[in-house]
């Protein structure tokens, strides 16, 4: 019943209009895997990576202009690395970037520059879910690296030696590709079949809630920075606690006779 308080708000009458149907299906890009690490070789791991996460990014948000800090934190590196690896690509002819003030932030806007010439002879589409990439900052860039190396090998009979991994990736040697296959294997994206027992790649699974936490910690640089000075903090309180105790239990003087 409409309200007889004189002084109660007008109602009002919104009027239902028909809207299409909106659309299903996952936030994906498609990802030429064999010209993405054909670029690592060239130019490096991080500076790819990036590059890719750009793309990521702009198709999820639909944004073209980013804060520094919202690539730096799922990267998990500094505003400054970011900058360096978007200068390495701006030398390589990848991209084209500048930084403007938007709305008194601080935006680096990028524009991404294909050329052909730096392309793979072998074509090796896969269509990468937008969402696979919060899995990033969550096992580091030379493991999620590894990940999409090993997506380039599902078609192809025979195993993945570590060397190989190594080699296309840009790690130290086998032992260090070796670690990181066992990282992927901890976080559930390698897995034994449950029929054949082999080693298999899965999709990365949806984030817990504990990752959703852990994720939002990273995006905010102000929480990373007060939770660092509260340790601080605590570590000159236990020193000086512990300085007072040793202090306490020193014999005390005898005077001289």
């Amino acid at each position: 019943m409409p309200s007889t308080d004189p002084h109660a708000p007008e109602p009002r009458i919104r009027f239902l209009a028909p809207h299409p149907t909106a659309p299903e299906g996952l936030s994906v890009i498609e990802v030429d895997l064999a010209s993405f690490f054909a670029l690592v070789a060239d130019v490096g791991r991080d500076e790819a990576l990036l590059l890719l996460l750009i793309r990521a990014l702009r198709q999820r948000s639909g944004s073209f202009a980013f804060r520094v800090h919202d690539l730096a934190w799922m990267l998990r590196a500094s505003n400054g690395h970011v900058l360096r690896w978007l200068d390495r690509l701006t030398k390589h002819r990848r991209v084209v970037y500048h930084a403007e003030e938007l709305w008194g932030v601080d935006t680096v806007v990028v524009e991404i520059h294909l050329d052909p010439s730096v392309a793979a002879y072998a074509v090796q589409h896969h269509t990468l879910p937008t969402s696979w990439f919060f899995t990033l900052p969550l096992i580091g860039r030379p493991t999620f690296t590894c990940f999409l190396f090993l997506l380039t090998r599902e078609s192809h009979d025979g195993l993945v030696r570590p060397t190989d991994v190594a080699r296309a990736v840009g790690l130290r040697g086998h032992l260090h590709a070796a670690w990181h296959l066992r990282k992927l294997r901890r976080h559930g994206l390698l897995a034994r079949h449950p029929h054949t027992g082999a080693v298999v790649l899965r999709d990365p699974p949806p984030l817990t809630r504990r990752q959703r936490i852990r994720l939002r910690y990273l995006a905010h640089p102000t929480l990373r920075r007060a939770l660092g000075d509260v340790i601080l903090l605590l570590v000159l309180l236990a020193a000086f606690v512990v300085g007072l105790a040793l202090s306490a239990q020193q014999p005390p003087y005898l005077p001289l006779p």
